[in-house]
């Protein structure tokens, strides 16, 4: 077949990540003509990136969402030309794919003697709260719709589109196109199919609720959506996002990192952590075999040490000693005593290669010594990874929750020397990751939903004159609590090179809203911001100690709430708003009062709309929790 392929896209930064290059190169084994409609500007290299892979590149405004995109596009090229073509592919910037070649895919619908067709279908639902007939269609989803000559030829897909009204949400856009094309041309007389149609499959939107299934049997495409759905949703559902990875890098040729490098940017850390499991949990055990072990002291480590305490300097020594790789240290002090005492340890111990410096000044304290006081050795590319570690005795928190917050980090890192060979060994393992971190800690701190504290609104700033693009966790940022981590040296680099001097530490106060409490959360957005994800570490030992922890907790404030843990959410959602009009939800009437909930919805929506941006605008009091 002669094909022609329309692919909408939007980036709000105009920036077009590899993913969409490399879905359009396979794509092209397949079509003889494609086009990019953008709805909104693209970036001079983005521009360049899909002139590269497409015949067109196409810039619109940003209104009707992709549904005027695909109207534009379609009048803007012309119905007569579009007739000289057998098939005409829609398909957007939502999947990441081929995860298997579209040549099995296309040779299937080939046999097809159908008028168009598409890869996945969402069931119907009834009753639906916003559909105008109160029911949600079965129907092809918009991801990918391929329409044939005699459809595409015919006046009445010329008027669909010339009829087509200005799309103005989301809910407009599946009601009048997505939920609607498919039974709207069935019912004209012509003819569909789906590769994987819903009624194989037990749950009402297979691509999302079934995803592991579909992925095992070789489904071409991977639904970013995945990965920045409800953490919520998934548990309610029994959806392991991990099990899909597991899939893909055992039967599939696509370069993964593609995938991550576009989440990492793109997406909620803790949501997208949550929703793959990026979490890995080793023994003391060696777990690696001898070529990987081999590989691992083939690495070049930087471990960059700040000692305030210069009597804990063998113990950090020790620590640093558990990593299985050839080492430089460098030591940051504050005083030219302790640096003094510190090198006689270090000429004691042996140490190969080090060198002690002392910083400018200790505001700022282990990051200003860190970002600051190492900027040198931290762009030095021949380092494969940086080991941060400090002499963290927290007086300020009490010895007992101190102390636990100090074993916390040195017994995720670094617990032995095997747990550390097996910890440097994901980064051989995982090209693209960028960091490895302790979980959160919760024993001890508040910090479950909250541990932004007072730093959230200068961290927004900091990423957007940094031009980290990766969204801010709502409440509990995925970051390295205590600021001890293993990264790439470019993971890094961001912060490096973010222009800070010892003035910008020197004129506050360390505590919550400084500038070292704000970017000890943001040395896991630098890693995300260059497209490079963050895993969690954490050993068997602490493991036993936080699981039980975690769940007791859990179940004692589930315990009086009612329902599933996305029913309980809503529920305290709407404690917290009060008893105001806004707070009554859809879905508690919406199965007894379908044609009210369709009826009031939009009044609904545009209000609690409005009311969140009020809510935003505000931010929070003084001393209230972000």
């Amino acid at each position: 077949m002669k094909r022609i392929a329309f692919y909408l896209f939007w980036e709000k930064d105009g920036g077009v990540d590899r993913y969409v290059a490399y879905c359009l190169e396979k794509l092209r084994e397949h079509v003889d003509h494609i086009v990019v409609v953008s709805n909104g500007p693209l970036t001079e290299a983005g521009r360049a990136d899909l002139e590269r892979v497409a015949d067109d590149v196409w810039e619109r405004e940003n209104v009707g969402f992709d549904v005027w995109g695909y109207k534009e596009g379609l009048e803007r090229f012309g119905f007569e030309r579009l007739a000289a073509f057998d098939e005409l592919i829609l398909l957007n910037y939502t999947f990441f794919g081929p995860m298997y070649p579209f040549s099995e895919m296309f040779e299937k619908a080939q046999t097809w003697d159908v008028d168009f067709w598409g890869i996945t279908e969402h069931k119907e639902v009834r009753p639906h709260p916003f559909a105008a007939k109160g029911v949600l269609e079965r129907h092809i989803q918009s991801h990918w719709i391929a329409v044939r000559k005699p459809l595409l030829t015919s006046e009445e897909f010329r008027e669909y589109w010339a009829s087509m009204p200005m799309i103005s949400s989301y809910e407009q856009s599946v009601d009048l196109h997505e939920g609607r094309f498919t039974q709207y041309f069935e019912n004209l007389g012509f003819t569909s199919a789906v590769l994987f149609p819903g009624s194989d499959y037990a749950s009402l939107n297979p691509i999302l609720d079934e995803v592991v299934q579909l992925t095992a049997e070789r489904l071409p495409i991977l639904k970013r959506r995945t990965f920045f759905h409800s953490p919520l949703y998934f548990s309610d559902y029994a959806i392991i996002g991990r099990d899909v990875i597991d899939i893909l890098e055992q039967t599939s040729d696509y370069p993964l990192e593609l995938v991550w490098e576009n989440i990492a940017r793109t997406t909620e850390p803790r949501v997208a952590a949550t929703n793959f499991s990026l979490h890995r949990i080793y023994s003391d055990a060696l777990e690696i075999t001898p070529e990987q072990l081999d590989r691992v002291k083939g690495m070049r480590a930087l471990v960059a040490i700040h000692c305030y305490y210069e009597d804990m300097i063998d113990e950090l020594m020790d620590y640093a000693d558990r990593i299985p790789c050839e080492q430089h240290v460098v030591v940051t002090t504050d005083t030219e005593q302790k640096k003094s005492s510190i090198k006689t340890a270090l000429a004691r111990r042996g140490v190969s290669s080090y060198e002690v410096r002392i910083t400018e000044s200790n505001a700022g304290r282990d990051v200003s010594a860190f970002l600051l006081g190492c900027a040198d050795l931290l762009r030095d590319d021949s380092f494969d990874i940086v080991v941060k570690l400090h002499s963290k005795r927290s007086p300020q928190d009490g010895a007992v929750a101190g102390g636990w917050f100090k074993r916390h980090l040195f017994g995720n890192l670094v617990h032995s020397a095997n747990y550390a060979a097996n910890v440097v060994n994901l980064f051989a393992e995982r090209p693209e990751m960028g960091m490895v971190i302790p979980p959160v800690i919760h024993i001890g701190f508040p910090t479950l939903g909250k541990s932004w504290f007072l730093n959230k609104e200068r961290a927004g700033l900091l990423c957007a004159k940094l031009g980290i693009t990766t969204p801010l966790d709502e409440s509990t940022p995925l970051s390295a609590y205590g600021s001890m981590f293993i990264a790439r040296p470019r993971a890094l680099r961001t912060l490096v090179d973010a222009g800070l001097t010892w003035q910008d530490f020197d004129d506050e106060a360390y505590g919550d809203g400084s500038l070292a409490h704000v970017v000890e959360r943001l040395f896991t957005y630098s890693s995300l911001g260059a497209g490079m994800p963050v895993y969690t570490v954490q050993s068997t030992e602490l493991a036993s100690i936080n699981y039980p922890s975690l769940e007791f907790k859990l179940q004692n404030f589930s315990q009086g709430l009612p329902g599933t843990v996305m029913q309980q959410r809503d529920y305290l959602d709407r404690l917290q708003q009060g008893p105001t009009l806004l707070s009554v939800s859809k879905r508690a009437v919406r199965s007894r009062l379908p044609r009210l909930v369709r009826l009031v919805y939009p009044a609904y929506d545009a209000g609690r709309r409005v009311y969140v941006r009020w809510r935003m605008g505000r931010g929070p009091r003084k001393g209230q929790d972000t």
